[in-house]
Parts: structure tokens; sequence; C-alpha cells
């Protein structure tokens, strides 16, 4: 059981319980995919892993808008040494796995070439 007192500055630190709600559950899923922790520490779950991250400031839920978009992308240039990201063109409406399976394949294409 989380101690009440520690939720309620995870509630603060993401901006309301749905969002601190979102971001475990969207970084949960990304663990469970074999997404590397950010965090040292003896966890047992990706739950307590998620929450710890936040907590360390690890991982934020940031509003999807072009602004952030470039933002990400120049982080991922400086991650990537300047390498050229595969593109992938996506529909606003597409879901999560479509998302995936588009990203995997553009990847799977630069790697090919």
């Amino acid at each position: 059981m989380i101690d009440p007192e520690r939720l309620e500055n995870l509630f603060e630190k993401c901006g309301g319980v749905f969002r601190a709600t979102v971001l475990i559950q969207m970084r949960i899923r990304e663990l469970t995919k074999g997404a590397k922790r950010l965090v040292d520490g003896d966890f047992r779950n990706p739950i307590d892993i998620a929450i710890a991250e936040i907590e360390q400031d690890k991982i934020e839920l940031v509003e999807d808008t072009e602004e952030n978009r470039e933002l990400i992308r120049k982080e991922i240039e400086k991650l990537t040494g300047g390498h050229r990201v595969p593109q992938a063109e996506v529909p606003l409406e597409s879901s999560e796995d479509e998302l995936e399976r588009r990203i995997l394949s553009a990847l799977s294409k630069d790697t090919e070439a």
C-alpha cells in the first residue's frame, strides 16, 4: 500500500490524479515492453519503478503540442548524435497499437537501408 501523503505529493507533482494515473499507466506499459528503468533501487514491480521515476523527476507528462514535439525532436537529435531519425506519417486518429506498428516499421526500413 502506498502512503497517502506520498500519493498526494505525486498527484501534486503531476498536476492531478488523472494526469498522474495516465503517466504511471503509460510508463508501466513501456517498462513491461522492455524499456530501461531510469532509477536505481530494489523495486518489486513496474508501478513502484514508475512512481520513483516521477518522484525523481525522470519522467513527466507533457502536452501534445507542436512546440513540445519540436523540443522532443531536438532531444532525439542530441541523443542520436545528429543521425537521421526515421519519420512515419501517422494520422491523428491512430490507435496506440497502430502508432507502435508504424514506428517499428519505419525503424526497420531505416536499418535495412
